[in-house]
């Protein structure tokens, strides 16, 4: 499903590097206590709060390991749910998932179910949806019984506002902020998870630290002036023009790439004609960083 390895990595969105720093004093701090400590850690539930209030909306967190945990068990509970195409390679392959081409963030949602899958910051494209659009596809919603999905991992990168109502399961973690091994998702979904005690602990230091803040301050800052340069050196192969998040889908074949990137076909149930799209982040690389390396030819 990727290309060919380089030591450039395109293919995934991978953490601020400085923070390992940070992560080498926690880790000299940890006590048997910590490790054998159950429960949520009161550092940890603050700065879980903090990263919600960050989004516009406010509630009572309940935990899972990762957000496609608690997405699966709602869909259980759908008899189909609607998704946008392209969206989340995970998401694309459950079977109830019935897709329509097109966006919420373009004003075009269709109810094929009872429920919907919806990113405020679409992954792959980087399209995001406003807070106009945002409403009128939330009272639509609500207007018609269905219960909406919602995946806002990449909406500390953007500007939007995330949606909560009584008809949204609202999901996050600390994945595409911290890193993939911070396995702790969050949700207003009453759900019984146990997260970690380490990875709480390690949390809740960074927050503690002011290094939680600092790295989604920053990192946004850093994405949105990638993403505008990406988006002028590919303007002519971007799929759809992104906003915000770390990745584009472009309409050049990961064939042509010197460096890894994915498959963009992943991201569509009819995958037909979109053999020659692929997916990059520039989460951890700006365009005039790596130009001269980026194609075969």
């Amino acid at each position: 499903m990727e290309s060919n390895t380089s030591y450039i990595d395109l293919s995934r969105g991978l953490p601020d590097p400085r923070i390992v720093k940070s992560l080498e004093e926690i880790m000299k701090e940890l006590k048997i206590e910590t490790v054998m400590f159950e429960g949520i850690m009161k550092g940890f539930y603050d700065a879980v709060k903090y990263v919600i209030n960050l989004r516009g909306i406010d509630f009572k967190p309940h935990f899972a390991t990762s957000v496609m945990e608690v997405t699966r068990q709602t869909f259980d509970e759908c008899r189909a749910v609607s998704a946008e195409e392209p969206t989340h390679d995970s998401v694309i392959r459950e079977d109830k998932v019935v897709t329509y081409e097109g966006l919420v963030a373009e004003g075009k949602w269709e109810f094929k179910g009872d429920c919907f899958y919806f990113a405020p910051v679409n992954n792959p494209t980087g399209v995001v949806a406003d807070s106009k659009i945002s409403e009128e596809f939330l009272e639509d919603s609500i207007e018609k019984g269905v219960k909406i999905v919602e995946d806002d991992v990449y909406g500390y990168f953007s500007n939007s506002k995330a949606l909560l109502d009584k008809n949204v399961v609202y999901t996050s973690s600390f994945t595409r902020i911290l890193g993939p091994g911070l396995r702790v998702a969050f949700t207003n979904r009453k759900y019984y998870g146990k997260p970690s005690s380490i990875s709480q602990y390690i949390i809740s230091r960074l927050y503690e630290m002011g290094e939680l803040q600092r790295i989604i301050k920053e990192e946004k800052e850093v994405y949105e002036k990638r993403l505008n340069e990406a988006k002028d050196f590919f303007s002519s192969s971007l799929y759809k023009v992104p906003q915000g998040g770390v990745s584009l889908l472009l309409t050049i074949p990961k064939e042509k790439f010197l460096v890894k990137v994915a498959d963009g076909s992943r991201y569509f149930k009819r995958k037909e004609g979109r053999e020659n799209l692929s997916r990059l982040t520039i989460s951890r690389y700006s365009i005039s960083e790596i130009r001269d390396k980026l194609f075969k030819y």
